[in-house]
């Protein structure tokens, strides 16, 4: 992979649909080329506000408050769904 990746702040809205508790989070992602992939792979990684690396939060999505799975993820603001695992 390259040293020096792109990146982007990324805000997200959460909630929670087993307690109502509600949060934003920002991500930095970071994008990375492999040089040695003839395709020109892409890949990302989202790290979090204290610089750990973590899974997608699209994917990964846990409640801070009850610990629940079942979180919808959101644009900031109450908009649109990012991605939505609970169905």
């Amino acid at each position: 992979m390259t040293s020096e990746p792109g990146a982007v702040s990324e805000t997200f809205a959460f909630a929670c649909r087993n307690c109502g508790h509600t949060w934003e989070a920002m991500f930095q992602v970071m994008f990375f080329t492999d040089p040695t992939d003839a395709a020109g792979l892409h890949t990302q990684e989202y790290v979090d506000e204290d610089g750990v690396a973590i899974r997608s939060p699209l994917a990964d999505a846990v409640c801070t408050r009850c610990g629940s799975r079942r979180v919808r993820v959101t644009t900031p603001g109450g908009g649109r769904p990012a991605h939505d695992p609970a169905g």
